[in-house]
C-alpha cells in the first residue's frame, strides 16, 4: 500500500506547476550566476546561499499548498483500510522526491554543461537536498496545526522567516547584549540547531570563505573541516524529530 499511494501521489505531483517552475528557477540561476558572476567559487557561494533560502521556502509552500488542496482525498483514504502512518509517509517521500529531482536537475544540468564537474558545487546541492524533507516535514505540520488554509499559509511563512531571518537576528542581539561574556559555545550550540545557519558556514568552508563568520566560522574550520556532512546528519535527525511530530498530531487529528 505504500509503494502505490507514493506512485500515485509522486505521479500527481510531477504534473504540478511546482516542479517544473523549480526546475527552471535553478536552471536560470545557475545560467546567470556563471554567465554573469566573475568566478565558479563566488557562483557556488552565491547559489548555495540562495538556494538553501528558496529551496526551504518552496518546501513549506508546496506542502503546505498540496494537503489543504487534497483534503477531501485525504479523507476519502482514510476511510479505506489505510493506516494513517502510512499516509502520512507517502505524501512526505512524494513530496519531498518531487522537490529534490526539480532541484537536482535544475542546478546539476546547466552547471555541468557549462563548467563541468565542479566538488563544491555537488556538495552544495547534496547539502541543500537535504533541507527539503526537513521543510517539507514543517509544512505538513503547518497544515495540520491550523485548518484555516490563509492562516496556514501564514504560519508556514513565519516558519520560513523564523530560520532565515530571525534566527540570526536573535544571534547577533545576543552577541552584542552578552558581549562581555564567553559565549562562543552557546553560539555554537545554537547555530548547530539552525540547519540553514549551519549550511551556510559548511560552504563557506568548503571554498575558504570561513572567516566571513566569525569565530564560529574558526572554530568550525579548526575542528570540523572533515565533516562537510555534519549538516546532512542533523538535517535528517531535525526531519526525523518533525516527522514523529506529525505523526502524533495527525494520528489524533480529527477528519
Amino acid at each position: 500500500m505504500f509503494v502505490k499511494l507514493t506512485k500515485y501521489i509522486f505521479y500527481d505531483l510531477l504534473k504540478s506547476r511546482w516542479v517544473l517552475a523549480t526546475f527552471f528557477f535553478y536552471a536560470l540561476v545557475v545560467y546567470i550566476l556563471l554567465e554573469f558572476g566573475r568566478s565558479v567559487e563566488k557562483a557556488v557561494v552565491s547559489y548555495g546561499n540562495l538556494s538553501s533560502l528558496s529551496l526551504s521556502l518552496f518546501s513549506l509552500l508546496l506542502s503546505t499548498t498540496y494537503l489543504y488542496s487534497n483534503r477531501n482525498f485525504f479523507e476519502f483514504l482514510l476511510s479505506q483500510p489505510v493506516k494513517r502512518s502510512t499516509l502520512m509517509l507517502s505524501v512526505n517521500v512524494s513530496l519531498s522526491l518531487s522537490l529534490s529531482i526539480s532541484y537536482l536537475l535544475g542546478s546539476l544540468l546547466p552547471f555541468y554543461y557549462l563548467v563541468g564537474y565542479n566538488q563544491s558545487f555537488f556538495r552544495c546541492v547534496l547539502l541543500n537536498l537535504f533541507l527539503v524533507p526537513l521543510f517539507v516535514s514543517l509544512g505538513i505540520l503547518s497544515s495540520l496545526l491550523v485548518e484555516d488554509r490563509i492562516r496556514g499559509f501564514g504560519f508556514s511563512l513565519f516558519l520560513w522567516l523564523f530560520f532565515c531571518v530571525f534566527y540570526d537576528a536573535i544571534l547577533l542581539y545576543l552577541v552584542i547584549a552578552l558581549s562581555d561574556y564567553p559565549v562562543e559555545k552557546m553560539l555554537l550550540t545554537l547555530t548547530l540547531l539552525n540547519p540553514i545557519d549551519l549550511l551556510r558556514l559548511t560552504l563557506l568552508m568548503e571554498v575558504g570563505l570561513y572567516e566571513l563568520m566569525g569565530f564560529v566560522g574558526r572554530w568550525l574550520a579548526n575542528y570540523l573541516k572533515d565533516l562537510w556532512f555534519l549538516p546532512a546528519l542533523l538535517s535528517a535527525l531535525y526531519t526525523l524529530l518533525v516527522f514523529l511530530l506529525n505523526m502524533s498530531v495527525f494520528k489524533r487529528r480529527d477528519f
